[in-house]
């Protein structure tokens, strides 16, 4: 009571460092841990393999020090919408598919426009709405390519697309 929580908001960026330190993937192995359907679309939340796994160590090393950064912070509200953020964060390092990393990607934005808000500064009030502008108008731009990406090959999925099957047309031909 009275205080904004101190050094429970440690506490998510140390489990997670914590998890991500002590999870296993074996070498040249993709591990999938959850997936949901929605809209008619699988959802990957939980792809992890080494690569995924070094971004997600780095990413909880970054979000214990964002927190203890903020420690200072009265304001539950700032806390919460930073957590947000690193829960954004880590929802795009485990995404196994464009929707889900798209989506995930998006609560980020969120996350960083309320943070930007909760400064509840006449300066920062009047930037928030730019914020989400620029964060809207920057998110249409991936979107557009994940229909296009998804009109040509039916799917959100990590896949490669198939080679061509044709012989490209070149405009010059040299001797």
């Amino acid at each position: 009571r009275g205080n904004n929580g101190g050094w429970l908001w440690l506490l998510p960026p140390i489990l997670a460092i914590d998890a991500v330190f002590t999870m296993a993937v074996p070498d040249k192995v993709e591990i999938q841990y959850a997936s949901l359907t929605w809209l008619g679309q699988t959802l990957k939340l939980g792809r992890v393999d080494k690569l995924t796994l070094i971004f997600a160590q780095v990413f909880a090393i970054m979000s214990l020090a964002g927190m203890l950064f903020a420690m200072h912070v009265k304001d539950k509200l700032q806390h919460m919408m930073a957590a947000l953020y690193v829960a954004g964060g880590f929802g795009c390092v485990f995404a196994g598919d464009f929707l889900t990393l798209f989506l995930f990607w998006e609560l980020m934005s969120i996350g960083s426009t309320f943070l930007v808000f909760c400064n509840r500064t006449r300066e920062s009030t009047l930037a928030a709405p730019r914020y989400l502008l620029y964060h809207t108008a920057r998110g249409l731009l991936p979107l557009g390519g994940m229909l296009l990406r998804y009109n040509a090959l039916g799917t959100f999925q990590f896949t490669p697309p198939a080679p061509a099957t044709h012989q490209p047309h070149h405009c010059l031909t040299l001797p």
